[in-house]
């Protein structure tokens, strides 16, 4: 049983803000289990030596910079000081890791931009719990907070551009050009896009859980909104930040499915977005891994789920680029060359 805990007082207050919100995806397991109950870390940290990490995507961190940026609070910031104050008391660690590679976006030019944000994230995160919680709850508008700065600035700078690319992202990014691809295909009825987009994993690339339970939220009976964020009559930057931006939400996904799978056992990861796609992304491809299958999707997909369960269940089977001679590198770059070909056309 969960140790019972000292709490502060507003603690009832601030669990209800955030369990309203519902911003925090999970992978635990269980009917009965409730991710804001602060004892329940507590006590798995305790008794067990298990600790808790809380992974942020970039809206998510944008908020709580908002905290010190903003002249009056807002909603959404409010709610993320809500999610922070909850983490300090339930001593969930926050990992904004990601969320600063996504600003950096592989561009040197923002690199400084994005340490004095997690400068100020660190500020935010070690501030007064009193007064984040009095922030969370409407009793203040603003607050004064002085950033932690970073004892070598230009190391830490050297490290986050000491990579051309992130592991995956070449993959992800060539299945969210396919998956636009399909989006934007008129000849291809909504009912199909899906099972095109399954069999061009089967017959051209290959199989990532991530890609496949994305392209069924943004396909699927009720697509979440403002997933598809590509649209053909912007510029060609526009169009290109648009891919990027959707290749961001489906590394999200990817990352934390192998965080988890391929995990510390005493590490347990959860993902805090307000982004509705990405939320159910996440939700369905975590429902998927504990089922073992795709059935969480059925609900989605309707009528047209057989036919991808069966291009799912006999991808081992199929002839396959990802099996032949031809793969690697190389053949990833001319797909990529060749969809970016079609939909980075002359600029608008």
């Amino acid at each position: 049983m969960p140790a019972v805990m000292v709490v502060p007082g507003y603690y009832p207050d601030i669990v209800e803000i955030i369990r309203s919100a519902d911003w925090l995806v999970h992978n635990f397991e269980g009917q009965d289990v409730d991710i804001y109950n602060a004892a329940a870390y507590q006590h798995n940290l305790q008794s067990e030596g298990i600790k808790y990490q809380v992974i942020l995507d970039m809206n998510c961190l944008q908020y709580l910079l908002n905290l010190t940026k903003r002249a009056k609070s807002t909603e959404v910031s409010r709610i993320a000081a809500g999610y922070l104050t909850f983490f300090r008391i339930a001593d969930l660690q926050l990992n904004p890791t990601y969320a600063i590679y996504e600003k950096i976006n592989y561009s040197g030019e923002r690199a400084n931009e994005a340490i004095s944000n997690l400068e100020q994230f660190r500020g935010i995160d070690d501030h007064s719990l009193d007064e984040l919680a009095a922030y969370a709850l409407g009793f203040e508008q603003t607050l004064s907070i002085d950033p932690i700065v970073s004892p070598d600035r230009d190391d830490l700078r050297s490290k986050l551009l000491q990579y051309r690319r992130l592991t995956d992202w070449d993959s992800l990014y060539l299945c969210v050009l396919a998956i636009t691809s399909v989006a934007i295909d008129t000849s291809i009825s909504r009912p199909r896009k899906l099972l095109t987009f399954v069999n061009w994993c089967v017959s051209e690339f290959r199989f990532s859980l991530a890609a496949l339970v994305y392209a069924a939220a943004l396909f699927g009976r009720i697509p979440a909104k403002k997933m598809m964020k590509y649209k053909s009559t912007e510029t060609r930057a526009k169009k290109f930040g648009s891919l990027r931006n959707m290749t961001w939400d489906l590394y999200y996904v990817d990352r934390y499915m192998k965080s988890w799978v391929n995990k510390d056992p005493q590490v347990e990861n959860l993902m805090l977005t307000a982004d509705s796609g990405l939320k159910l992304s996440m939700e369905l491809a975590v429902a998927c891994q504990l089922a073992g299958d795709l059935e969480p999707l059925r609900p989605h997909l309707a009528d047209e789920y057989r036919s991808i369960d069966q291009a799912y269940k006999g991808r081992h089977s199929a002839d396959r680029a990802y099996n032949s001679k031809q793969w690697g590198a190389e053949y990833r770059g001319n797909l990529i060359e060749k969809y970016e070909t079609s939909l980075l056309l002359a600029e608008i």
